[in-house]
């Protein structure tokens, strides 16, 4: 198995057995969607752009707390 398919694995198995992941992982997901929602919207004002940012921070923070777990149980 290659190193792709082995993260892959990890990541489903942690969704699956571990609350803290899983949590992060979905809040991750939500963001993602929430965000190509927002990206799509015009014209681009300056509070839609402060919500954007703020989103892609919130993902940015989640994915860094989700590595973190990844990098223990590797």
């Amino acid at each position: 198995m290659d190193r792709e398919n082995r993260e892959k694995a990890l990541i489903d198995r942690l969704v699956k057995e571990n609350d803290e992941f899983s949590k992060l992982y979905n809040e991750h997901q939500e963001y993602e969607r929430e965000l190509e929602k927002l990206m799509k919207k015009k014209p681009q004002t300056t509070e839609l752009h402060f919500e954007i940012e703020t989103l892609k921070k919130r993902k940015l923070l989640g994915k860094d707390k989700m590595e973190r777990v990844l990098i223990k149980h590797r």
